[in-house]
C-alpha cells in the first residue's frame, strides 16, 4: 500500500478517466489564491513587500504569514484574515468532479470514506518506518525540509507515498543531485532525485522566473535549491543538539553521468509523489 492523491487514487479504481481527471486539476489549480496575492488584492501589501517575503522564504522554513508579521509589514490578526479568505476560495477535487458530471454525491461520498482510510493505514505504516529507521532524526529533518520547500516555493503538494530500505529501492530519475554531510561521527550523502521538470521548477523558483531548458544557470539554481534545504536541515538538527556541516552539492545527469548508489552501505529511502509527478529523497550512510 502506498500514499496517493484523490485523483490518482479514483483513477486506478476506474471511477474516472485520465482527461477528466486533467480537466479537474486544472480547473482546480486556476481557482488556487497564494496568500501573498490576497494580501495585494486587498491592498495590505505592496508587490515588492511580497516579494521581499518570497526571498526571504528561500532562505528559511517559515511561512508566508510568519515572517510577514517579523518584517512588520502585517499584523497577527490581518494574516489570520487572509488565511480565511484563502480558505473560503479552496476548491477540493472532489467538488470539481461532480460539478462536472463526472461523479455524483453519492459516489463522491463513498469514495471519499474508502480513500481516507485506506490513507489512514498508510499512514500509521509510514510512521512505523520512521520510528525504527537508521538515524531517524536526520531522515525526518531532512525529508520534511525538502516537502516545504516545494510546496512553498515552487507551489507542489508533495507526501510520502512510501518507505524502503536498501540500493537498489532508489529511484534515479533524470537528475540526482547529492550533497554530503559529515559530523558528530556520522557522514552521508543525501540525495534528491528528480525528473527533469522538478528540476527546472526548482531553478524557476530560485531564479524568480520561468526557466525553460538547462543550462548552467538553471544547474546552478537547483544545487542552491538543496543547499538551502540541507542548510536548513541541519540548522533544525543543530538545536537537537546534532552538529552538522555540508559540502557543495553535486548534480548528475543520469543518462550521460550515472550515479553510482551501489557504493553505499546502507541506504534509506524516501519515495515522494505529487498529483502528477514522482521524486525520491534517499540517503546514503
Amino acid at each position: 500500500m502506498s500514499a496517493k492523491f484523490f485523483g490518482q487514487y479514483l483513477l486506478e479504481k476506474g471511477e474516472i478517466t485520465p482527461q477528466q481527471l486533467i480537466d479537474a486539476v486544472e480547473r482546480q489549480k486556476s481557482i488556487h489564491t497564494p496568500l501573498g496575492a490576497l494580501a495585494i488584492e486587498k491592498g495590505l501589501l505592496a508587490a515588492k513587500e511580497v516579494k521581499r517575503i518570497h526571498e526571504q522564504q528561500k532562505k528559511t522554513d517559515r511561512r508566508f504569514g510568519e515572517l510577514a508579521v517579523d518584517l512588520g509589514v502585517l499584523v497577527q490578526s490581518q494574516v489570520n484574515e487572509l488565511i480565511q479568505v484563502q480558505a473560503s476560495r479552496k476548491v477540493l477535487l472532489g467538488e470539481v468532479l461532480v460539478s462536472k458530471g463526472y461523479l455524483t454525491h453519492d459516489e463522491l461520498e463513498r469514495e471519499l470514506k474508502s480513500y481516507k482510510e485506506e490513507q489512514e493505514t498508510n499512514s500509521s505504516e509510514i510512521s512505523v518506518f520512521f520510528d525504527q529507521v537508521l538515524h531517524k532524526d536526520i531522515v525526518e529533518s531532512f525529508t520534511d525540509l525538502i516537502i516545504k520547500m516545494f510546496t512553498r516555493f515552487g507551489n507542489q503538494v508533495i507526501k510520502i507515498e512510501q518507505c524502503e530500505t536498501g540500493k537498489k529501492k532508489v529511484r534515479l530519475f533524470d537528475w540526482v543531485i547529492a550533497q554530503k554531510i559529515e559530523g558528530d561521527n556520522i557522514e552521508l550523502n543525501f540525495l534528491l532525485c528528480i525528473p527533469g521538470p522538478f528540476l527546472l521548477q526548482m531553478a524557476s523558483t530560485m531564479l524568480n522566473k520561468t526557466i525553460s531548458k538547462v543550462d548552467e544557470m538553471t544547474l546552478d539554481a537547483a544545487q542552491e535549491f538543496v543547499n538551502i534545504t540541507s542548510g536548513n536541515a541541519c540548522a533544525k538538527l543543530s538545536r537537537k543538539g546534532l552538529n552538522l556541516k555540508m559540502l557543495a552539492p553535486e548534480i548528475y545527469e543520469t543518462i550521460k553521468r550515472p550515479y553510482p548508489v551501489e557504493r553505499a552501505n546502507e541506504v534509506v529511502c524516501v519515495h515522494l509523489v505529487s498529483p502528477d509527478a514522482r521524486l525520491d529523497v534517499a540517503f546514503e550512510f
